[in-house]
């Protein structure tokens, strides 16, 4: 069964959105990506981190 989530087509944040959003820099943000705290998507020539992992990796700094 589908969910409302399901429905919808995926949410991306620039790099610039999330270093906003988390209050670091864009090359914090590629170095976690580099490491593998954070899984990123390449549109074309940009990278992109969906809604769904950056609420997953809030929730896991929460626990």
């Amino acid at each position: 069964m589908k969910t409302t989530r399901d429905t919808y087509p995926p949410i991306f944040l620039t790099p610039a959105d999330l270093a906003a959003r988390w209050k670091v820099t864009p090359m914090t943000l590629r170095r976690w990506r580099k490491a593998g705290k954070i899984k990123a998507s390449f549109l074309g020539r940009g990278v992109r981190f969906s809604l769904a992992e950056v609420e997953r990796v809030e929730r896991d700094a929460q626990n």
